[in-house]
């Protein structure tokens, strides 16, 4: 399995895409790590899958320009498969295909909001989705997000709990022919090291490049 690991923006992924990239050589994945987001555009692209940990807004001047978007629009919809970790949603918030590609997430200037980060409960939506196989509800200190853009033809599987109110907080989806896996956890290396985070990416990966 090879892997193109996007990275960049404002959030702490000088923390977290080295814990991602050291995950997948554990896992015997083969993976390259980009900030320029370049091998989008490139005809010879030679990945199975592509994972999004990262922000892209005009803001941090490193929005994707028009060559890549239609790129990763264009290897999603022929069976790339694609993982969103986090607040990589909101990339080009301008661009409305982006959360039709991801089936939502982070609304930037918009109606979603988290509490201050902190410990809650993650609990799983459906037991017998592949991406929570051997995973066991946990405890995680992290940012929940709350309303956010979500698809008509998601399928959650995991969730989490602020102020008695149920928020989708993991689901798949499909955009053409491409599986996605859109996980809202993992601001920061406290997120991103807990054990269960880690099942939930690496079985994301197998679930989206299982065509």
């Amino acid at each position: 399995m090879k892997i193109l690991l996007l990275t960049g923006g404002n959030h702490p992924f000088k923390e977290t895409t080295p814990i991602l990239e050291k995950l997948f050589y554990d896992n015997e994945k083969k993976v390259k790590v980009s900030e320029s987001a370049k091998e989008l555009e490139s005809k010879n692209f030679d990945f199975d899958l592509i994972v999004l940990n990262t922000l892209r807004q005009k803001d941090y001047k490193n929005n994707l320009n028009d060559g890549q978007k239609q790129g990763l629009k264009k290897l999603i919809t022929q069976g790339v498969g694609l993982v969103s970790i986090h607040i990589a949603a909101a990339s080009c918030p301008d661009w409305k295909e982006m959360k039709n590609i991801t089936g939502g997430g982070w609304v930037t200037n918009g109606k979603s909001w988290h509490p201050p980060i902190g410990w809650f409960r993650v609990e799983i939506e459906d037991k017998n989705h592949p991406i929570v196989e051997d995973v066991k509800e946990f405890w995680t200190y992290d940012e929940c997000y709350c309303d956010l853009d979500f698809k008509e033809n998601n399928h959650t599987f995991i969730t989490g709990s602020i102020e008695n109110n149920i928020m989708p907080i993991g689901w798949s989806s499909k955009y053409g022919k491409g599986k996605v896996s859109n996980i809202s956890l993992g601001h920061s290396a406290i997120g991103q090291s807990h054990p269960m985070f880690q099942k939930l990416i690496i079985n994301s990966l197998n679930f989206v490049a299982n065509k």
